[in-house]
């Protein structure tokens, strides 16, 4: 299995941030199955075979999954923990996105499975002491807090809280109820929008049920998405070939 993600991420042996960049660049954050009523399956020789075998990719019960299983066998230490994404209308259901922690000289927040942070690691520290991580998508950071941590981004007027996590780790097991409701729930955002994005070495790029947007360097461009031009789309963009339900309609 090792051997096979080994090929598949160009055989990364730079380090951490060399792992996690092969890794977010090769594989989209995308909820396909989701939209389509496929179930999700945490076994992890199901995770592999869709994400590296078949080139799919996935959301964070998957891929934060899948990649703490390839550190460690890297030799790293690394764990999932859980964490709260924080959106504009306030925090979503608690403890519904599953993160990645590496211990290291640092503790470091190794996160491929949220859909906007940089292509390294984050290391967490006291907010005065914060390391912020400059990224062509935008400046991060991850600081402690006195309940553990929050990971950040310089919205133009300050850092803001993309989500809240702790530090005690967590099994598979314990995100089933987050993993139904992400599948299942009409509030969920999973359930309600299509999500594919991946990020570039010049930027990133996302598509929604109607737009596909692509930002270079913090310019974007947006283009309409239709029944006619998706599966270009995801093909181009994501190396994705698979049918969407809802843009079939």
């Amino acid at each position: 299995m090792i051997k096979e993600m080994d090929r598949f991420l160009g055989n990364p042996s730079g380090g951490l941030d060399e792992y996690i960049s092969s890794y977010m660049k090769r594989v989209p954050f995308e909820n396909i199955d989701v939209q389509n009523e496929v179930p999700i399956s945490l076994a992890l020789e199901d995770i592999f075979d869709k994400i590296i075998i078949c080139g799919r990719g996935g959301f964070c019960y998957e891929m934060n999954t899948l990649f703490r299983q390839y550190l460690n066998a890297k030799g790293y230490n690394a764990y999932n923990v859980s964490a709260t994404v924080k959106h504009p209308d306030g925090w979503t259901r608690e403890g519904s996105h599953m993160s990645t922690l590496v211990k290291s000289d640092d503790l470091y927040v190794a996160d491929v499975g949220f859909g906007d942070l940089p292509l390294k690691a984050m290391p967490i520290r006291p907010v005065e002491e914060a390391v912020v991580i400059d990224d062509v998508n935008g400046r991060y950071r991850a600081v402690e807090t006195d309940s553990g941590f929050e990971v950040q981004k310089d919205g133009g007027e300050g850092f803001e809280t993309l989500y809240r996590g702790g530090f005690t780790p967590r099994e598979i097991e314990d995100f089933q109820d987050n993993l139904e409701y992400n599948q299942h729930h009409p509030d969920s955002i999973f359930v309600r929008k299509l999500i594919v994005t991946q990020p570039k070495s010049d930027g990133r790029v996302s598509m929604s049920e109607s737009s596909l947007t692509i930002t270079k360097h913090g310019e974007k461009e947006k283009f309409e998405v239709n029944r006619h031009n998706y599966g270009k789309f995801l093909n181009d963009h994501f190396n994705l070939n698979v049918e969407v339900k809802r843009l079939e309609k």
